[in-house]
């Protein structure tokens, strides 16, 4: 349910986004409000709330068949990709590696 709240949401600021951008997630809060059957088609819908300049934050449903079974928001900002990559590929200090023995 919240993989797809959360395409849902990258789906809704697609429009927003220029040539190389995307959206990544930085927040997520979600009630699960019902339970759904083995084999239940579930559907998710997502509509862009607020935009603070910086961070988006997108409401978030989740149906069944029967009933909501999920609401919330989902947090996202807007990268560029070939920024992204690039700052991804560079190792963090915390992340390097000590030798053995030290």
């Amino acid at each position: 349910m919240i993989r797809l709240m959360e395409t849902a949401a990258f789906h809704a600021l697609q429009p927003y986004c220029a040539n190389d951008e995307i959206t990544v997630g930085t927040s997520i809060h979600i009630e699960h409000r019902a339970a759904s059957g083995v084999g239940a088609r579930i559907r998710a819908e997502a509509i862009v709330e607020s935009f603070d300049g910086r961070f988006y934050t997108v409401r978030v449903t989740a149906h069944d068949d029967l009933q909501e079974i999920g609401r919330g928001t989902v947090g996202r900002a807007v990268v560029s990709v070939e920024k992204f990559l690039e700052r991804i590929a560079k190792p963090r200090a915390s992340q390097t590696e000590v030798p053995p023995g030290n």
